[in-house]
């Protein structure tokens, strides 16, 4: 994984406004990995593609992350400050292959992979028709990775499997891909209530990126105004020249 360069990242943050949350990390990790096939992001599991992302943070804007949050007994706005190493659970920064998973429960046998991004585009229709108002986001996800279910001799549709049974293999699935869903713990000054809030590097990364893309335009409208050069040539600037050159315009 390197860095892209930052018309590169322009580049992903222009054509992807109105994209989906996945799309857009997908297109972020894919510029950042482009000796990787495009579609292995998008079949890599949910927690490989939030660690590559979070490591993608980490080259582009640090390792220091802030987080806010409102206290769910009295409402107190907290910040809470932690470091990418903190949540992250596998250092690997690039996506492995699936491998099929098993999970034997009351008698049941399933054979399963962990969910991707490709499975959450399908859901959210990204990639498909619109799925009907009754269907079950959960069920249908279920039977996305669900190869095989079976009890005794019976196949079963793993949509049919019973709520036990699905809690179980979600269980293994957080067990074998933690960085899916990461949790920060929390504990009020005020009250004293504690809690544990998700962490979605997906929304954190894009905010970031929006944050730098918007500066990084006001800082190319500034020198372009000042010195007439073009986009190009300002962003081929490395960060400490280009901010050489502002703080002379300032002056």
């Amino acid at each position: 994984m390197i860095a892209p360069s930052a018309d590169s990242l322009l580049r992903v943050w222009e054509d992807h406004q109105r994209a989906h949350p996945v799309q857009r990390a997908l297109a972020a990790l894919c510029a950042a990995s482009p000796e990787l096939d495009p579609g292995a992001w998008a079949a890599a599991s949910i927690g490989e593609r939030d660690g590559g992302l979070l490591a993608l943070h980490e080259s582009l804007f640090g390792s220091e992350l802030c987080t806010t949050a409102a206290c769910p007994q009295c409402g107190e706005r907290l910040e809470s400050d932690f470091s990418a190493r903190d949540i992250r659970s596998h250092p690997d920064a690039l996506p492995g292959p699936q491998r099929s998973l098993r999970v034997q429960q009351a008698g049941y046998d399933i054979e399963y992979r962990l969910p991707t991004s490709d499975d959450l585009l399908q859901l959210a229709g990204a990639g498909e028709p619109e799925r009907g108002a009754e269907s079950d986001p959960e069920r249908e996800l279920l039977r996305r990775c669900v190869s095989r279910a079976q009890l005794a001799d019976s196949v079963l549709d793993p949509a049919s499997l019973p709520d036990d049974v699905v809690a179980g293999i979600a269980a293994d699935m957080a067990r074998h891909d933690p960085d899916a869903d990461v949790r920060i713990a929390l504990e009020c000054p005020v009250c004293g209530t504690a809690w544990q809030m998700r962490f979605d590097i997906v929304s954190y990364f894009w905010g970031e990126l929006d944050d730098w893309a918007q500066r990084l335009l006001a800082d190319v409208h500034a020198l372009a105004s000042a010195y007439g050069w073009s986009e190009p040539a300002i962003l081929a600037l490395s960060p400490t020249r280009r901010q050489i050159y502002l703080d002379m315009v300032g002056a």
